[in-house]
This record gives C-alpha cells, sequence and structure tokens, in this order.
C-alpha cells in the first residue's frame, strides 16, 4: 500500500463474453478517471486482480470453466487481495434467489447485463469511492497504530533508564555525581555522559509539558468566555475544538432583547474609560439571571443584549422579571448616580443558532424574521413607556399565564410585517408603586382598548380619561387618549379594527 492513495477508479470485468466486454469497455470509455481491465478466464480473475488492483469489480455470473457463485466465494476469501474490492455481479436475468445466495457470498451489487451506461458508471464510482475511503481509512489506521507503537516504546526505554537510577526515581539526581564517570574514554564514560544527558532532556521536556497542559487549560478557560460551555452543550459539542463555522442547532425557542434606555445620553457624561467600566458592570449584574433560568446570551449588543431561551416562553419572562430586580438593585448600590431603565421584548418562533463568520474568526448568532420581530418589540418599550413586553406567540406558549400580572397593550404592525400582533405588558417587571396604579386602572384600561378596537371614540376617552386620573404617568394611556382625539376629529376610517401599523423601527 502507498502512502499516498490515487483518486484513480480501476475496473476489472470477469465475462467470458468477449462481446460484453467491448460493449462496457465503450460505455466507461469516455470516462477519464476510469481505467477497464477485462479478464476472460475466471480461473486467473484472482492472478489478474491482482496485477491491475481493481477498484471495483464487475463479474458475469455464468461462464464455462468455472461456476459464477463459485468465483464469488473466491474473490471474498480472506487471503485473497480481492477480500475487500467491492463487487458487482451480472446476470443475463433478475433472479431473486441467485442474488440472494450472491449477496451471502460477499457480493456488493446485482445488475442485469447490459446496463445502462449512466447507471453502471454511477454503480461504479459508488462503490469504488467507498472503497477508496476505506482504504485510506486503513492507511490511516497503520500510522497512527505505528506512531502509538513508536511512542511507547519511547516511553518504555526513558522509564528502563530512570528506574534503573535510585537517584532518578528519587528525584535527587545530580548530574555532578557522574562528572568523574563522564570523563571517562570507555564505553562507561560514554554511559554516564549519555544518561546525564537523557535525564537532563527529559527534566525539561516534563517541564515544558506541565508548562503546556497549564497554557491549555487557561487557553480552554479563556474560550469559554467566548463560547460558553452552555453554547457548546445545546450545539452537542464536548470541546470548543469541536466547533466548526456552520454548526447549527434548527428549533422552536424564546428570544429576548433587552436595552438600556437613553443609554446615548447617559455615555455622554462618560469618559471612554468609564463607559466601559458601567457598561461590564451592569451586564456582570443582569447576565447571570439568564443562565439561571436556562437561557443563552448569544451576544451583547453594547447595552444590551441578545438571548435565547432553548425550554420556552416561562424561562424567558422568569428571567425577564428578575433581570428587571438585579437592576433595581444595581440602581440602589449605586445611590447618587443617576438611575437607569430597562427595556425587554419576549418573542417565542422558529429559528437557526449556530456559528457564522469566517475559519479564522467565528461567533455564536440567531437567524430569523422572528429574532428580528423580537428587537422590534424591545424598541416598542420606548414607545408605549413599559418595561417588558410579550407578543402574542409568547403568551400562547406560556404554561400558565395567570400567574403572572399581564395588560394587553394594542395590536399593532410593527415595521418589516403585515400581520398584526398583539402586544401584552409584564407589569410584574414594573416598580411596585407603578405596578400597583397600573392594576388599579386596569379595568377601565381594558375597557378603553375595547371600545377602542369598537370604534366608538368618545366613550373609548373617558376610560382612558379615567386612567389618566389614578395614574397620570401612563404613557399606553396617554397614546391612546391622542389616537382617540384623533379619530373623533378626522372620524373612524372605513374597515376600522382598531391596529396600528408603525411606520418606523
Amino acid at each position: 500500500m502507498t502512502s499516498s492513495l490515487d483518486e484513480q477508479i480501476t475496473v476489472l470485468l470477469i465475462d467470458d463474453q468477449t462481446i460484453i466486454a467491448e460493449a462496457i469497455r465503450r460505455m466507461l470509455a469516455s470516462e477519464v478517471d476510469l481505467a477497464f481491465h477485462y479478464c476472460s478466464d475466471p480461473t486467473e480473475a484472482l492472478d489478474f486482480a491482482a496485477q491491475c488492483h481493481p477498484t471495483v469489480i464487475l463479474q458475469d455470473l455464468v461462464m464455462p470453466q468455472m461456476e459464477g457463485l463459485l468465483l464469488v466465494q473466491f474473490l471474498r476469501s480472506r487471503d485473497a487481495t480481492t477480500c475487500f474490492v467491492p463487487l458487482i455481479v451480472l446476470s443475463s436475468k433478475e433472479d431473486p434467489t441467485i442474488k440472494a445466495k450472491a449477496f451471502e457470498l460477499g457480493a456488493n451489487d446485482y445488475l442485469v447485463k447490459l446496463p445502462d451506461a449512466r447507471e453502471l458508471i454511477a454503480r461504479i464510482r459508488y462503490h469504488s469511492k467507498a472503497y477508496l475511503n476505506f482504504l485510506k481509512r486503513q492507511e490511516a489506521e497503520a500510522l497512527f497504530k505505528a506512531e502509538i507503537l513508536r511512542q511507547a516504546a519511547y516511553i518504555e526505554q526513558v522509564g528502563k533508564v530512570t528506574t534503573a537510577a535510585s537517584d532518578v526515581e528519587r528525584d535527587a539526581f545530580q548530574p555532578d555525581v557522574l562528572s568523574e564517570v563522564a570523563k571517562r574514554d570507555d564505553e562507561l564514560g560514554q554511559l554516564a555522559r549519555v544518561f546525564t544527558h537523557m535525564v537532563k532532556t527529559v527534566k525539561i521536556r516534563e517541564t515544558q509539558l506541565i508548562e503546556a497542559n497549564h497554557q491549555q487549560e487557561k487557553l480552554l478557560e479563556a474560550y469559554s468566555r467566548f463560547v460558553p460551555n452552555e453554547y457548546l452543550r445545546f450545539l452537542r459539542k464536548k470541546s470548543i475544538t469541536e466547533v466548526k463555522l456552520g454548526d447549527h442547532v434548527s428549533k422552536t425557542m424564546a428570544v429576548m432583547f433587552s436595552d438600556i434606555r437613553s443609554f446615548t445620553t447617559l455615555s455622554e457624561s462618560m469618559t471612554p474609560k468609564e463607559n466601559f467600566a458601567f457598561v461590564n458592570a451592569y451586564l456582570q449584574r443582569v447576565s447571570p439571571e439568564i443562565r439561571n433560568h436556562h437561557g443563552l446570551i448569544v451576544k451583547f449588543l453594547g447595552d444590551g443584549m441578545m438571548a435565547v431561551f432553548p425550554e420556552g416562553a416561562d424561562d424567558a419572562i422568569s428571567a425577564g422579571i428578575n433581570l428587571f430586580r438585579a437592576v433595581e438593585q444595581f440602581n440602589q448600590d449605586r445611590q447618587g448616580e443617576q438611575p437607569i431603565q430597562v427595556g425587554i421584548g419576549i418573542h417565542v418562533g422558529h429559528m437557526m443558532l449556530g456559528m457564522i463568520g469566517e475559519e479564522s474568526r467565528m461567533q455564536g448568532d440567531a437567524f430569523s424574521d422572528n429574532v428580528n420581530l423580537t428587537a422590534r418589540l424591545e424598541g416598542l418599550t420606548k414607545f408605549y413607556g413599559v418595561s417588558l413586553l410579550l407578543s402574542q406567540q409568547t403568551y400562547e406558549n406560556l404554561t400558565a399565564p395567570e400567574q403572572y400580572q399581564l395588560r394587553l397593550l394594542d395590536r399593532a404592525i410593527v415595521k418589516g410585517r403585515s400581520e398584526p400582533l398583539s402586544i401584552y405588558e409584564v407589569l410584574d417587571a414594573e416598580q411596585e408603586a407603578v405596578r400597583s396604579l397600573k392594576l388599579q386602572t386596569q379595568p377601565d384600561f381594558e375597557q378603553g382598548i375595547k371600545l377602542y378596537c369598537q370604534g366608538d371614540a368618545i366613550a373609548a376617552k373617558t376610560s382612558f380619561e379615567k386612567v389618566l386620573a389614578v395614574n397620570a404617568m401612563d404613557k399606553t394611556a396617554q397614546l391612546y387618549l391622542s389616537r382617540v382625539n384623533q379619530l373623533i376629529d378626522q372620524g373612524i376610517p372605513k374597515q376600522w379594527n382598531g391596529v396600528w401599523a408603525f411606520t418606523e423601527k
């Protein structure tokens, strides 16, 4: 076997009919990578195969010199060079009994001659490619075993030498001990010099290996900061070294976008160093809430982040609520500093999560129109003046929606979409004072939305004014009041359904 296998396909035909051989030769003549050999005498087939080294054998089952199935046995015998060469038997007719016997004896394929040229070539290529790959694997395994044996022999020899000297065994060997012996010109001196040099070399190598292992551990620890272990587990990879460009998982998941409100204005009062310190302090505080609820942080987006929750909406909402609690604590710890507010959007849909980029630079990301929709939802938190928004799909995927304090905000069409989307606010994510006022006014708020959707602008106005009389800071109620005033002034459009279409992100 050569060290580098050729991709040339070599076909050996064993058939007593030269007219068949000529027909097959013509079928293969135009294929430049196919070399054709012909043996008319089955008794010479093994010797012929030993000379031409076929990658596939075509064998007739009916020949006067030898019974075809007997030749199959010979070609498949353990000591034959053709033992593993793919064998396609040729028969003049479709005979299930003969076909079954041929397969039982080791044939790989069965064709009724003469087959269509395209089919014959396709089968030749298929079996030859498999055989060539088999040979390559054998060669690689042989090289691997040889290397293992070589290393084992080296380790064994080193072990014999080092264990022969008690000082080396006790790690107390001093080169000066053999310095006088090493000055000798005989074999003993040569042995002393070689022994001393060997021990020094082994010690240096041992130190290098320890340092290399230490460095490898540090590298793996560093890699885990860029591709976390939970991300690897999600991609079904044991180590960062197994991750390849394009690895991904496609499934229905909950996706979350979060962002600090008015961060640009806040950052303008900071130096670049202070900006980095602030963002990192914030992310260190809130990121654990994602992991604590079985989420994966796909990427950080400056002052925000994108995360997915493979197990669904309940994990995402629990993480969102606890993220807000972490922000409240973060603000308390920054007493005297301007408190921050965070907006979160959550949506559930099918998406692909995996590795993108190029071979020399990869990163995790998620792809789907549902990802874009979630980003739009997060942006709408500013528009409605709320903290946490859910889509209708998220609401429908909750195990028990009644355990959360939810408020239906709107039916809207976000930019880039054509279908209306029901949007819910999670009041659990609000501060206690804000949540209390919104719960107190929720009946009037819901009545106002109902009347608004029905086109009863005047009655809807009364409901929203009641809300604002109790909670003047309810921005969503302010928006609806503006809308109904516009409807009163301009009239109710035809085919009114209460859906609001956004023209901006």
